[in-house]
């Protein structure tokens, strides 16, 4: 017996994909070819319209892959620590202070020329802010100016602050403790190497540790 092959092409309803299905058929009875045909199409076309009436929402779908926000890198930076300032009322460094550490330290004031204790005072170790304690000048920078003032040619890191001073109609650089805002004196541009600039500070805003008191505060250790 010969065997027919026919092929049916249905075009049913487009899908969501839009792909035409082809289905080939092969029967011996060339009659029941079109009932089976017929058969197909309507179970295509009830499948289609069981798809159509599933919800968007309710159709299975796969899972879409998490995706982690990868952290930035970004450097790390170490924030210098930076002492609290020293705040005190009048009355507190009245009694912490002598007249004249106050007049000056507090009130802006300036002791005369050739007066201070530490005009012609050349001996090693470091000199203090009175009002504070801060560390302001090592000895190594102090240098005879002949102005009648202490004179350095360089303070410590980060312990000095400037501000502009219009007084007296005159048009100079003050220099106040950076800790205790206690004003210490001037900073002129007629200093020596290697900085070229002179700190004129007054004798009474300082205090002073010798070397080997400070030698003692702070041994070495034994290797």
């Amino acid at each position: 017996m010969k065997y027919q092959i026919y092929t049916i092409i249905i075009a049913g309803l487009v899908t969501s994909c839009g792909v035409k299905k082809t289905t080939t058929i092969k029967t011996d009875n060339p009659n029941k070819s079109s009932d089976s045909a017929k058969s197909l199409v309507k179970q295509e076309e009830k499948q289609q319209s069981k798809d159509l009436s599933i919800p968007a929402s309710d159709k299975k779908t796969k899972p879409e892959a998490e995706i982690k926000i990868q952290p930035q890198f970004e450097p790390i930076t170490s924030t210098p620590q930076v002492s609290k300032k020293i705040v005190k009322t009048d009355a507190e460094w009245k009694a912490l202070l002598s007249p004249e550490e106050y007049q000056i330290l507090r009130q802006k004031g300036t002791e005369r020329a050739f007066t201070g204790k530490f005009d012609k005072h050349y001996k090693e170790g470091t000199y203090t802010c009175k009002g504070c304690g801060t560390p302001l000048f090592e000895s190594t920078t102090k240098y005879d100016s002949g102005c009648g003032w202490p004179a350095f040619f360089k303070a410590k890191e980060n312990t000095i602050d400037e501000t502009v001073d219009r007084s007296y109609g005159m048009i100079r650089t003050e220099i106040t403790c950076k800790k205790c805002d206690g004003h210490l004196g001037h900073i002129f541009n007629d200093g020596p190497n290697p900085t070229g600039v002179r700190y004129c500070v007054n004798s009474a805003s300082m205090g002073f540790i010798p070397a080997e008191k400070d030698k003692q505060s702070n041994p070495k250790q034994k290797k």
